[in-house]
């Protein structure tokens, strides 16, 4: 393998300057050897190049020791699957997948709101099965859904759904009486018409129990998005409270496309809104979104507000400020990797506590509130709509 520290571009270099490495030339490398994972460590610069069953091999104990790995978009989702697989504070992960067909448009005039909103919805109905099977029928026979997949599998008997206004609601079989049907649609996106005439079907079905079925039914998974127009994603400076793990994606060229904090049951994405959506623009759009999902204790659908009592508390930071009050070497770090690769890069607690002045400085105050603040009228309201259709 090539010195990969050479000709740096990117750069990215611990607090002590032993080591740099950047993120153009572990992408040319990766691409070039898909087998391959890079390993990394901030606190003594060590790095390597191993293959997938190495990696799965190492004890706990030397998966601490691992501050970074780097490895291709195929080779994640094969490995992440495995029950020994460990993800370290920092993972990126290089696109090599086929691209998709060119869709770039020029000069589109992206709408973008000043408020937050709820960008995905999700719940669960317990219902008994005949009544289950009845209003699947229903849905179908009001040509309002289409089938897209019939047939006892591991996940779901059925899967109805409306792709024009991203609503679905997937039949899950069940061993005892009870079945599951899942609900989830784009608050965004979705005609709450639409919303409106099918749970009237549901309603129709399950008669006067509706209100007690549709009121404990599970909430499964909430979104909450804000879109910001000319701030690039790879220049957001962010956190997120109680979060070790921080995962970015580059394209094969190592150019940023999203930074991803948490894991998947809480975890916040920042990512180019319209390169997801392939329009070209003068000015890019960053979508902040905070995911829910994975709930510690059941939350009713009549209670869905809890669920923000589960968001940990997301912060943005000033890209002056940090500029201004880091060294530039950390600013490096946290630049390109975020504030959980420069922490673990500092040697002392006294440049840790150095490091937690400066970011309550750079901070921009009340961003997770303006995150979510939109959102709880949007959510009483559909509320409102499935209690009383």
């Amino acid at each position: 393998m090539n010195d990969i520290s050479s000709n740096p571009y990117n750069i990215v270099v611990n607090g002590h300057e032993k080591y740099v490495f950047n993120f153009k030339h572990i992408a040319k490398s990766i691409k070039g050897e898909d087998k391959l994972i890079y390993i990394f460590s901030f606190s003594t610069g060590e790095e390597n190049w191993i293959n997938e069953c190495e990696y799965i091999e190492k004890s706990k104990e030397e998966i601490k020791d691992i501050d970074l790995i780097a490895l291709s978009n195929s080779k994640h989702k094969k490995l992440s699957k495995h029950k020994n697989f460990k993800h370290p504070s920092i993972t990126l992960i290089i696109n090599n997948q086929v691209a998709r067909k060119n869709k770039r448009l020029f000069k589109v005039d992206y709408e973008v709101g000043k408020k937050s909103f709820l960008d995905k919805f999700s719940f669960s109905i317990n219902i008994n099965e005949s009544l289950g099977e009845k209003f699947i029928k229903e849905l179908l026979k009001s040509k309002l859904y289409t089938t897209k997949r019939v047939g006892d599998t591991r996940l779901y008997k059925c899967r109805v759904s409306n792709k024009n206004e991203f609503s679905s609601f997937d039949y899950l079989p069940s061993k005892s009486n009870k079945s599951y049907i899942r609900c989830t649609f784009n608050p965004s996106k979705t005609d709450l018409n639409l919303i409106r005439s099918t749970f009237l079907l549901l309603k129709s079905v399950c008669g006067k129990d509706y209100e007690k079925i549709i009121r404990t039914s599970s909430l499964l998974r909430v979104d909450c998005a804000l879109d910001i127009k000319g701030v690039k994603a790879k220049n957001c400076h962010l956190n997120l409270s109680g979060s070790r793990h921080t995962t970015i994606y580059l394209n094969d060229g190592g150019i940023v496309e999203t930074k991803v904090y948490g894991k998947s049951g809480k975890r916040f994405q920042v990512y180019d809104k319209l390169c997801e959506q392939g329009i070209k623009s003068k000015k890019p759009v960053t979508r902040y979104e905070v995911q829910l999902k994975k709930f510690n204790k059941k939350i009713d659908l009549e209670s869905a507000f809890d669920a923000f009592n589960a968001i940990p508390n997301v912060r943005r930071y000033s890209c002056k400020k940090l500029k201004l009050k880091l060294k530039k070497l950390d600013y490096y770090v946290l630049k390109q990797l975020g504030v959980t690769a420069l922490r673990s890069s500092l040697q002392t607690e006294s440049e840790k506590r150095k490091l937690r002045r400066i970011l309550e400085l750079a901070e921009k105050g009340e961003f997770g509130e303006r995150l979510i603040g939109s959102t709880r009228k949007e959510l009483r309201s559909i509320q409102e709509l499935l209690f009383n259709p």
